[in-house]
């Protein structure tokens, strides 16, 4: 999903006064909880917060809204993707763009310490971590911010404050490789502005990655593999070859499985009719959606929703196509 984000405030961002060096420093040790080694939350910014200092390294990432990132005493306009690495010692805080309760400034922090920044890189040493974070470090602030255009990284926040926010068995764990992922996707991100600004080309391997994430972000819309080939610059059995090798299954396989795990979270979480569910997962009629929903999750959606609400005996009244099997070729049809 792209984004556009009015910036049009960095302007203002400009006659914005400076602010004074803080020295209040945030210590990690008023944030984990005993045995944790990371700390998230998801706070709207207020102007009571002081600028400040910490002794950790902290993650932002901006979920709603636009204002600014103080760093090292400067305005910089913030919005909605926008992703701040922040190293130790510094001096930073958010505001919103006005008082005004409309004009919310909604932003996600990971804190921890560097020496788990150390273990990640010492399993992962071609990432080359430690040397990009001292970039960041050594450079001017606001060295770590990268823009998330995609909203490719928020998934990844969302996921560790629901987890931080409910801890069970294995929490500490499921953290700490949620954000090894998360900071494997943001080096990734960084090398893609970084080729982009240089001019190089991206290697075929992640020019081909990029393809496919974006086929992934339009599957529940009217895509068809010659739109998606064509926009690749190549032929359909030379895309449909190459899409097969790096996704492991056909171009529509892959679309269809896209728009079944959406119509399962609907069916899950929504009270929508059957043909509704269809509709906005992509499908012109719910007989296709049905036959499709069957191949992938053995079951037909009427009764995969009265067994997620534990209601197994009362499948959907809806409609869901015939119940006749369906032959192989028609089954790999196109979405």
């Amino acid at each position: 999903m792209d984004i556009t984000i009015d910036h049009s405030i960095a302007a203002d961002a400009e006659r914005r006064p400076r602010m004074k060096r803080s020295r209040l420093t945030m210590k990690a040790s008023e944030l984990f909880r005993p045995g944790y080694r990371i700390f998230v939350n998801r706070i709207e910014e207020r102007f009571e917060t002081a600028l400040h200092e910490h002794d950790f390294i902290e993650l932002n990432y901006v979920a709603e809204g636009t204002g600014y990132q103080y760093l090292g005493g400067t305005a910089h306009p913030a919005g909605r993707g926008d992703f701040y690495a922040l190293p130790v010692g510094a001096s930073h805080v958010f505001r919103p763009y006005s008082a005004d309760k409309s004009r919310r400034l909604v932003v996600y922090n990971v804190v921890f310490q560097p020496e788990l920044l150390e273990e990640i890189a010492a399993a992962s040493p071609e990432l080359r971590l430690l040397e990009r974070w001292r970039d960041i470090e050594a450079g001017p602030p606001g060295a770590g911010h990268i823009r998330d255009a995609r909203l490719k990284l928020e998934p990844l926040f969302e996921r560790l404050h629901e987890e931080h926010a409910s801890p069970r068995a294995g929490t500490p764990a499921m953290l700490s490789a949620l954000l090894t992922l998360l900071l494997i996707e943001w080096l990734r991100l960084r090398e893609a502005d970084a080729s982009g600004g240089s001019g190089q080309e991206p290697s075929p391997i992640h020019a081909f990655a990029e393809t496919i994430e974006q086929v992934r972000e339009q599957a529940l819309g009217p895509i068809t593999l010659h739109e998606a080939a064509e926009r690749s610059g190549m032929s359909e059995r030379h895309f449909q070859r190459l899409f097969r090798r790096h996704a492991g299954q056909t171009f529509h396989r892959f679309v269809q499985r896209q728009r079944i795990a959406a119509a399962s979270e609907l069916l899950r979480a929504t009270e929508h009719k059957l043909d509704t569910i269809a509709g906005m997962v992509g499908y012109r009629d719910i007989a296709s959606f049905s036959r499709v929903f069957k191949q992938i999750e053995g079951e037909t959606p009427g009764r995969y929703r009265a067994k997620a609400l534990g209601n197994a005996s009362k499948p959907s009244p809806e409609r869901e196509g015939p119940a006749r099997p369906q032959s192989r070729s028609r089954a790999s049809a196109a979405p």
